[in-house]
C-alpha cells in the first residue's frame, strides 16, 4: 500500500490533524534471481557465492516479501488508463483533544474536468490519537496529468474554524495503441482489421475484443480463437496482436448511398494483468472513408457460379445513382472481342431517369460459347444529360463447363 506524495498543500498553520493518502494495490511476483553452481564442486566456493549473492538481492530490494514469491510493492507504480485507482484516504488526530465536525472532500481533476468522489467522512468527531477513513475508487477514463485534491474541513473545541487541503500529482499513461486498417469488398461488406499493442510495462490478457457496430451495420468476427484459445490473448510488453472482423449493411437495398455508412462503430476492450487487475478501454467512433464509386455503381445481384457452355443464363444487375442529382441513363453493350461470353439482350435500352440515393434493377442474357473461367465485360451506362459514358468491365466471372 504505497503511499501518495504530497506535491503542494495551502496550508501554513498548525494544523491538528494529519492527512494520509495510499494507494491500494495487489502485490506482484518477485523476480526470480539466482546463481548456478556445481552441486558436486568439493570445494563448496559456488554454493558460497550463491548464497552470497542471494542474501544481497534481498537486501536491495525496496519492496516487501510475501512469502517466497510475492512481495507487496512500497513504490507508487504507474496508472494506466481504463484500470480502476483505488486509494485510502484517512484523517488522523495528532492532538491532545478532540475535534469536531470533521469533513473531508475528494476531488479529481484532470485537463478536461474536475470530479467529485464519494466521500463518507462528514461532519464526524475525531478523538485524540484516532483516526477515520475510507477506500475510494474512481474509472480512470483520461491520460496525462491527474491531480487528487484532499480537503480537510473541522472545529476545534473552542469553536475555532480549521482547514486545509493537499494536492497528490500523478500521471496516467495509455496501456495499449490500437491502429485500424478498413478493406472494402464487392459485395458491400467492410472489413475491419484491428491491431492492438501492449504499451505497458506488464504482461496483459485479453479478455474481450469485441466491435460494437453502429446501426448500419452487423458485424462478425473472424478469429481463430478455437484453435488457439489462449495464446493469441497473451500480450507481454510491445506485443502486438491483429484482430478481424467483418461488417455487413443491414439494408442490402440500401438507397441512402454511401455517405451514411461511414460510421463502422466502436472497439471495446478489456483485458487482466497478471494479478488480475482488470482494465476497460473503448475507441472513440471508428471512420472510414467512403469508396470512390463516381455517379454510378453497379453491382451483381445474382448470378450462377457455373453454367453449361452453349445454354443461355441470366445476371441480375443493380444501378444505384450515387450523385447528388437525378440521371437519365441507358443501357449499351458491347460484345466482347473474344467471343467467349455473347449478350442476347438488347442494346440501347433506357433505364429511365433515376433519382439520386435511388437504384435500378435490369437483367443480362447471356450464351457462353467457349469452356473455362469466363468474365463479363463490355456493360456501358450512357447518361443523356451529360453524354457522358461509364464503363462496367469484369463484373463477374462464369466457369462454363
Amino acid at each position: 500500500m504505497p503511499a501518495m506524495t504530497d506535491s503542494l498543500s495551502n496550508s501554513s498553520t498548525q494544523q491538528m490533524l494529519a492527512l494520509r493518502v495510499m494507494r491500494l494495490a495487489r502485490p506482484k511476483f518477485a523476480p526470480v534471481g539466482g546463481f548456478s553452481h556445481d552441486p558436486v564442486d568439493p570445494t563448496g566456493f559456488g554454493e558460497l557465492l550463491a548464497g552470497k549473492v542471494s542474501e544481497l538481492s534481498k537486501e536491495s530490494r525496496n519492496d516487501l516479501p510475501i512469502g517466497d514469491y510475492l512481495i507487496a510493492p512500497q513504490m507508487f507504480e504507474n496508472i494506466y488508463l481504463g484500470e480502476t485507482f483505488t486509494f485510502y484516504v484517512n484523517v488522523v488526530n495528532e492532538s491532545e483533544t478532540s475535534v469536531v465536525n470533521v469533513s473531508l472532500k475528494c476531488e479529481l481533476q484532470t485537463s478536461t474536468q474536475r470530479v467529485v468522489l464519494p466521500c463518507s467522512v462528514q461532519d464526524t468527531t475525531i478523538e485524540s490519537s484516532k483516526c477515520d477513513g475510507q477506500v475510494i475508487s474512481h474509472e480512470v477514463k483520461e491520460i496525462g496529468q491527474h491531480i487528487l485534491i484532499c480537503s480537510v474541513n473541522y472545529k476545534t473545541l473552542s469553536g475555532e474554524n480549521m482547514y486545509f487541503r493537499k494536492f497528490f500529482k500523478f500521471p496516467v499513461s495509455k496501456p495499449i495503441d490500437v491502429k485500424t486498417k478498413f478493406y472494402s469488398a464487392e459485395n458491400q461488406d467492410v472489413y475491419l482489421e484491428a491491431q492492438i499493442e501492449n504499451t505497458s510495462n506488464s504482461s496483459m490478457f485479453l479478455e474481450r475484443v469485441e466491435l460494437d457496430p453502429s446501426q448500419h451495420y452487423k458485424v462478425t468476427s473472424v478469429s481463430h480463437e478455437d484453435e488457439f484459445p489462449e495464446v493469441g490473448k497473451l500480450l507481454k510488453p510491445r506485443d502486438i496482436r491483429q484482430f478481424l472482423f467483418c461488417l455487413s449493411p443491414i439494408d442490402v437495398n440500401n438507397t441512402l448511398g454511401y455517405k451514411d455508412l461511414t460510421s463502422i462503430g466502436k472497439l471495446d476492450m478489456s483485458w487482466r494483468t497478471s494479478m488480475g487487475e482488470k482494465g476497460r478501454l473503448q475507441t472513440s467512433a471508428l471512420q472510414r472513408i467512403a469508396p470512390g464509386f463516381g455517379d454510378v455503381r453497379l453491382s451483381v445481384e445474382n448470378t450462377p457460379a457455373c453454367v453449361d457452355v452453349q445454354k443461355p443464363f441470366e445476371v441480375a444487375c443493380r444501378l444505384y445513382n450515387c450523385s447528388e442529382r437525378a440521371l437519365d441513363l441507358q443501357l449499351r453493350l458491347e460484345q466482347p472481342s473474344n467471343r467467349h461470353l455473347v449478350f442476347c439482350s438488347p442494346s440501347g435500352v433506357s433505364l429511365g431517369q433515376l433519382p439520386p440515393s435511388q437504384y435500378v434493377d435490369f437483367t443480362l442474357n447471356v450464351f457462353p460459347v467457349a469452356v473455362g473461367i469466363q468474365s463479363i465485360s463490355g456493360i456501358r451506362i450512357t447518361d443523356t444529360f451529360t453524354k457522358r459514358i461509364y464503363e462496367h468491365d469484369d463484373i463477374a466471372q462464369i466457369f462454363v463447363s
